[in-house]
């Protein structure tokens, strides 16, 4: 097959108008499906993520019976001591408390703060970097000062990330690490198996992979009013959710729901009624899950706002968020599912240049083989050999090239499946087109059988006749 230069413009030119809609994006088309799909790839690789829910981290929610128990709401400081009192019995490694505090709204603040001091392990306390200015961190009267000179400040908010969950946000001329990466900073320091040379560099936003294990005693902890269900292999978790996954059309709502959305806290979750209950300060099994563990606490109220969508579970309080992008960090020990930040041009990053890239060659090769190999048909006989290798041959380095962007989007770039989807789909997307190729390179010998199979069907129908 000869080079002609008419088809390479072709390709050049097609090429540019499908790259022109990639970058403008229009009706932000494109950013609606990378979500849409990212979702689909976190839910399918969830049940990979770990083999058992997280040994490392545990949540305490300050639930509506805590709440109606104690006839407060925001928590009193009084309460909030009391339940600091009660969780430090039982040693934990550090606590984060995901509740900002920027006013006073109750007595027995002192307490509070004293009791914050008090603790032997670090507490870290949510912060947001807006509202924590430097004039306001250093006002004696600010309740913020008051806060930061007793706990370690860590952001919860932050905009430009989308979905993501960066690792650290500007903060008054400088940056502060996020609640996830403080408190892997501080597990580094215990943890030997930790790289704490590598901690500096990690700073790309992470895409947080959901875990969809659960604690086995669960229930003991936070009555759910709901079994759980059992822990089945994998496979068979992954199967079942293709499956579901590829049917939702044909299955019935609640069956695709039951299937699709975990309804159980992916981490070991304690209710603040459960730690406030007679007698539970010299409780065993709250010592058990609470000793040498990571605690965060946060809010889940009814009609409360601070909650986060997962793909595994659906709607959950917004603390399981710092919870699962610090058991990202600990579990991957900072191998975790990159962010690329944008390059600067057309606000790509550097996965979506890769997948550009390969957009370009898969497209200029389907080109160039259409009119290339299809045209000069006309003009020129290709026997069944001929045909096949002028098919295979793209093919071929097509999903040679695919393997080699993915491989190298994995293991040197560091980014994530989520990154990469649009690579897969260019599999499904372009394969056809020399399959039908093949089948084409292949039509004469189906016709030659087909003319055998009649043939034979018409003489034995012959024989019958005679015999009756």
């Amino acid at each position: 097959m000869s080079f002609s230069l008419e088809i390479f413009c072709k390709a050049l030119v097609t090429t540019a108008l499908i790259l022109l809609v990639f970058i403008v994006d229009p009706l932000g088309i494109r950013n609606s499906a990378e979500d849409h799909y990212e979702d689909h790839i976190l839910r399918l690789w969830s049940p990979f993520f770990s083999q058992t829910v997280s040994d490392e981290i545990v949540v305490v929610l300050i639930d509506d019976q805590y709440i109606d128990a104690t006839k407060t709401y925001p928590v009193s400081y009084r309460n909030l001591a009391r339940l600091l009192k009660t969780i430090s019995r039982f040693e934990p490694d550090s606590m984060f408390y995901d509740i900002l505090q920027h006013h006073e709204h109750s007595d027995n603040l002192n307490r509070w703060l004293q009791t914050l001091d008090n603790q032997k392990f670090p507490i870290f306390m949510a912060s947001n970097t807006t509202y924590d200015t430097e004039q306001r961190l250093n006002d004696p009267e600010s309740l913020r000062h008051k806060i930061a000179n007793v706990a370690q400040l860590a952001a919860v908010s932050w905009s430009g990330e989308g979905r993501y969950y960066p690792l650290s946000v500007p903060w008054n001329d400088k940056t502060m690490n996020t609640v996830a990466a403080a408190m892997y900073q501080d597990w580094c320091t215990r943890d030997k198996q930790c790289d704490t040379t590598s901690i500096g560099n990690i700073d790309d936003a992470v895409i947080v992979q959901w875990s969809n294990k659960h604690a086995s005693k669960q229930e003991s902890f936070f009555p759910l009013g709901f079994d759980c269900g059992e822990h089945t292999n994998q496979l068979q978790q992954l199967k079942e959710l293709l499956v579901v996954s590829l049917t939702q059309g044909i299955q019935d709502q609640n069956d695709v729901d039951a299937t699709l959305r975990k309804r159980c806290p992916p981490f070991l979750t304690i209710a603040a009624s459960k730690l406030s209950a007679p007698g539970s300060a010299g409780s065993r099994e709250l010592k058990q899950a609470i000793q040498g563990k990571m605690v965060l606490v946060g809010y889940h109220v009814t009609g409360g706002v601070d909650l986060v969508v997962s793909p595994v579970h659906g709607t959950l309080p917004g603390v399981y968020f710092h919870a699962m992008a610090l058991d990202n960090l600990v579990t991957l020990n900072g191998e975790y599912w990159r962010s690329p930040a944008d390059t600067g041009l057309f606000n790509l990053s550097i996965a979506d240049m890769v997948e550009i890239s390969v957009q370009t060659i898969v497209l200029f090769l389907v080109i160039w083989f259409r009119f290339n190999f299809l045209e000069q048909q006309e003009n020129q006989h290709f026997d069944e050999q001929q045909k096949l290798w002028g098919a295979f041959v793209p093919m071929l380095i097509i999903i040679a090239v695919i393997g080699i962007s993915v491989a190298v989007s994995h293991f040197v770039l560091n980014v994530g499946a989520p990154n990469w989807y649009g690579l897969i789909l260019i599999i499904f997307i372009d394969l056809p087109i020399f399959f039908f190729f093949i089948f084409e390179a292949f039509r004469p010998k189906l016709q030659t059988y087909k003319e055998r199979v009649c043939l034979f069907a018409k003489n034995t129908k012959h024989k019958l006749r005679k015999t009756q």
